[in-house]
C-alpha cells in the first residue's frame, strides 16, 4: 500500500527588504544598526551553505535595493541568496547596500556618477579634504606600482598585510559611525568612508588576482 502524500502549506512571507534579513544567524536583528557592521566571513559562508542546501520557497522582494541588478522580482530564492551572499561578504558592497537601504534618496554609491559627484563634493569642502583625497589616490598608485613591479607573490606580503589593516580600520570606522550616530545625519561622511574602503578592497582584489606578467588594473 502506498503511503499518503503529505502536503506542506507554506505561510505567506513578509517582503524581504534587505539582504541582511536573509541571514538571520549572522545578522539576528536584521542587520545594522541593530547588528554590528562587522561580521565573521566564516559564519556568513556557513549560513550561506546551509541556506543553499535547503528547499527554498519563493520570496517576496520588498525593496528596490534588492532589485538593482535587474532582477524581475520573480527570481528564484537560490539566485537571490547567491546575490545576497556576494554582496554581504564584501565589506564595500555591504556598506553600499546599507546606504541604499537607508539613504533618503536611496543612493547607490557603486554607480560611477554617484561616486564621482560625492568625491568632487568632498574635495571642494576644504584644502584639507582635497589633500586627504589625493593622499588616498597616492596609496592606490603606490599599490599599483608594487603589483606591477613584483616578480613573485612573496614580494606582496607586506603590501597585503598593510592593506588588510587598512580594511579593518575602515570597517571599524564605519561600524562606529553606524552605532554612534544613527539615525545618520551626515551621510556624506559615511559614504566617503565607504569610498575609502572601496579603494582598499580593490587593492586586496588586485593582490589576490596577481600573476606574473598579468596586467594590473586597480579601479578607483
Amino acid at each position: 500500500m502506498s503511503r499518503p502524500l503529505h502536503v506542506i502549506h507554506l505561510l505567506p512571507l513578509d517582503p524581504v527588504k534587505s539582504f541582511f534579513q536573509l541571514f538571520p544567524k549572522t545578522f539576528p536583528e536584521g542587520g545594522p544598526p541593530q547588528d554590528s557592521f562587522m561580521t565573521s566571513p566564516k559564519a556568513l559562508r556557513r549560513e550561506y551553505r546551509v541556506l543553499q542546501s535547503e528547499n527554498h520557497p519563493d520570496i517576496l522582494i520588498g525593496s528596490s535595493a534588492l532589485n538593482k541588478a535587474g532582477s524581475s522580482g520573480d527570481a528564484s530564492f537560490s539566485s537571490i541568496i547567491n546575490r545576497a551572499y556576494t554582496t554581504l561578504r564584501n565589506p564595500y558592497s555591504r556598506i553600499a547596500h546599507l546606504i541604499q537601504l537607508y539613504h533618503p534618496q536611496e543612493l547607490d554609491i557603486t554607480q560611477d556618477d554617484t561616486a564621482k559627484e560625492l568625491i568632487a563634493k568632498f574635495q571642494s569642502q576644504s584644502p584639507e579634504s582635497s589633500l586627504e583625497y589625493k593622499e588616498m589616490l597616492l596609496m592606490v598608485l603606490e599599490a599599483h606600482e608594487s603589483l606591477e613591479m613584483a616578480e613573485q607573490e612573496s614580494e606582496l606580503e607586506d603590501l597585503s598585510a598593510e592593506n588588510d589593516e587598512r580594511i579593518k580600520e575602515s570597517e571599524k570606522t564605519i561600524d562606529a559611525i553606524i552605532q554612534n550616530h544613527w539615525p545618520i545625519t551626515d551621510w556624506d561622511a559615511l559614504m566617503m568612508e565607504a569610498i575609502r574602503l572601496k579603494y582598499w578592497v580593490n587593492i586586496q582584489n588586485g593582490i589576490k588576482e596577481w600573476e606574473p606578467g598579468k596586467p594590473v588594473h586597480l579601479t578607483h
